[in-house]
C-alpha cells in the first residue's frame, strides 16, 4: 500500500496523541517505499524517544493500552479488551504496535456496534483537525519552527507540542475541527515559544580563518595559480611569507545565530559563503577568536566528503545509517529507499569507484536527505546528479530543509533564498558587509555590484 499522510496522523495520535508536525510527516512519506506497511512504520514510531522518554516513561501495559485508547476515540478502554491485550502483550505473543493497528484499522465492525460508531466516527474527527491543524503549521516557516520539541536530547516535548494535544482532545463524533479553532492553538503557541527565538546557538566573535599553502619555490606561476584557484574556490586574499601562502579566507567574523533562523549567505565565488560554512560544521577550525557552537550542525556541502570510493553503494549506506542510528535496527526499510529514491537498482551492490559521476550524486543526495536534521549547512553547489534525477530531487530537497529547526543555506537563486530564509549575511573577500532583513540584504549586494567586481 502507498503510505498516506492520514495514516501518519492516526499513529501520531495513538503514539503522542497530537496531529505530526510538517517533518514528521515528510520524513515518513519519504522513507517509506512501495511495499512498507502501517506495522512496519508503527513499530518503528512505537521504539522513538517521544514515546518511550516523554510519554511511556515507567508505564503499566495496562496504562499504555487505555493511554493509546484514550488518544484515539476520547475513552478508556473495554475491560475485556484490555485483559486481552495484556495476556497476549505480556505473554510475548503481541507488542504494543499490534495494539495501535488494530485500532486504527478500517476494518473493524462497526455497522451493529453504536460504540464503535462512535469511536470510528471521533477517530475520523481526530485525524481531520490533525491534518487542517498540520497543513497549517505547514504555510508558514515561523509555525514549523515553533512547532517542535523543547529538547531532542534529552527529549522533552514542551509547550509547544502540548498544546497540540489539548488541541486534538476537544474534538469526538460531535465535534469537528474549524480553521478558527487551528487558530487559537497556532496563536497561543506563538506566544508561549517566542523565547525560542532568542536562544543563540552559533556565536563568532573576531573569529578568522587562514588555511596555508606550501610552496617549495615563490614561482610566479605558483602565486597566479593559487591565487586563481582560492579566490575561485575559497575566497579571501593571499598572504605570501617565508615560501609559505596563507589564505586568508575569514577576515574578523562577528556572528550570533539564533535557534530556528533562517539564515542566506549571499556573495559572489570565492566571497566566503563556503568556508563559512565548513567552519561551523567543524571541518575548519579558526586561527583565531572565539567560536560557540551550541547545536549540531549537518554539513550538505559536496558530493565526495561522505565516504570512500571504495566501498560498495550498499557498505556506504550501512555505515551511515550506522552513524546516524548506531545501530542497523530498520536498516532495510531504509536500504530500499536509498535503492529505490536513487535508482540505482543493482548496482547499490558494486564498488562506488565503478559509478558514474551522476550515480555517485544520486547515492549521495539519497542517504543524506534521507533524516531530518536539527541544524543544516547547505551549499547550492552540492549536485543532485543527472538531469532526469533533478526534478525528483527538488521535493525531497524542499521537505529535507522544511524539516530544519535553523538553516544556513548559500546560493545565487535568490528565488530559493525567498522560499527558506528571512536573515541575509553579504561576504565580501571573506568580510561580512551586511547582516540583516533578507530584502535588504540582497539589495545592498546588487548595488554594490559584487557580481561584476569580483566573481570569478
Amino acid at each position: 500500500m502507498n503510505v498516506k499522510s492520514s495514516h501518519i496522523q492516526k499513529l501520531y495520535i495513538a503514539y503522542f496523541g497530537r496531529p505530526a508536525d510538517p517533518s514528521g510527516i515528510n520524513y515518513w512519506l519519504i522513507n517509506s517505499p512501495p511495499g512498507t506497511t502501517i506495522n512496519d512504520i508503527s513499530e518503528i514510531i512505537s521504539t522513538q524517544d517521544e514515546y518511550t522518554e516523554s510519554i511511556l516513561s515507567d508505564r503499566s501495559i495496562e496504562s499504555q493500552i487505555n493511554y493509546i485508547h484514550m488518544n484515539l476515540f476520547g475513552r478508556k478502554v473495554d475491560f475485556d479488551c484490555i485483559n486481552n491485550w495484556h495476556s497476549s502483550i505480556d505473554q510475548g505473543k503481541s507488542i504494543i504496535s499490534d495494539f495501535v493497528c488494530e485500532l486504527i484499522s478500517c476494518d473493524r465492525n462497526i455497522k451493529n456496534n453504536d460504540q464503535l460508531r462512535k469511536d470510528y466516527i471521533t477517530l475520523e474527527s481526530k485525524v481531520n483537525a490533525a491534518e487542517l491543524f498540520t497543513k497549517k503549521v505547514s504555510s508558514s516557516i515561523s509555525w514549523i519552527n515553533l512547532y517542535q520539541p523543547e529538547s531532542l536530547d534529552p527529549w522533552k516535548t514542551g509547550k509547544a507540542l502540548n498544546a497540540g494535544f489539548v488541541f486534538l482532545r476537544q474534538f469526538n463524533h460531535e465535534k469537528i475541527a474549524s480553521i478558527d479553532h487551528v487558530m487559537d492553538t497556532l496563536k497561543s503557541i506563538t506566544l508561549d515559544s517566542i523565547e525560542i527565538l532568542k536562544d543563540p546557538v552559533i556565536q563568532l566573535k573576531d573569529v578568522s580563518l587562514k588555511i596555508p599553502i606550501y610552496c617549495a619555490e615563490n614561482r610566479k606561476f605558483t602565486k597566479i595559480l593559487t591565487e586563481k584557484m582560492f579566490n575561485s574556490v575559497i575566497g579571501g586574499e593571499l598572504v605570501y611569507k617565508d615560501k609559505r601562502t596563507n589564505i586568508e579566507a575569514l577576515k574578523n567574523i562577528n556572528l550570533t545565530i539564533m535557534n530556528g533562523e533562517r539564515v542566506a549567505l549571499i556573495g559572489h565565488n570565492g566571497s566566503g559563503k563556503s568556508s563559512f560554512l565548513r567552519l561551523i560544521s567543524g571541518i575548519y577550525t579558526p586561527n583565531s577568536g572565539q567560536f560557540i557552537k551550541k547545536i549540531e550542525v549537518y554539513p550538505m556541502l559536496q558530493k565526495t566528503f561522505l565516504t570512500s570510493n571504495e566501498l560498495s553503494g550498499l557498505d556506504a549506506s550501512k555505515a551511515y545509517y550506522l552513524m546516524i542510528n548506531n545501530n542497523l535496527k530498520g536498516f532495510d526499510i531504509f536500504l530500499e529507499d536509498i535503492v529505490t529514491f536513487s535508482g540505482l537498482g543493482s548496482f547499490i551492490n558494486l564498488p562506488i569507484k565503478t559509478y558514474s559521476e551522476g550515480m555517485c550524486a544520486r547515492l549521495i543526495f539519497s542517504m543524506l536527505t534521507s533524516y531530518p536534521h536539527e541544524c543544516l549547512a547547505i551549499d547550492e553547489g552540492f549536485g543532485t546528479g543527472d538531469a532526469d534525477f533533478f526534478e525528483r530531487a527538488q521535493e525531497r530537497m524542499q521537505s529535507f530543509m522544511d524539516s530544519a529547526t535553523t538553516l544556513i543555506l548559500a546560493s545565487h537563486s535568490e528565488q530559493l533564498l525567498k522560499q527558506f530564509c528571512f536573515r541575509g549575511i553579504v561576504f565580501n573577500h571573506g568580510s561580512v558587509v551586511y547582516d540583516g532583513q533578507l530584502d535588504a540584504a540582497l539589495n545592498y549586494y546588487h548595488t554594490h555590484d559584487y557580481n561584476n567586481n569580483y566573481a570569478s
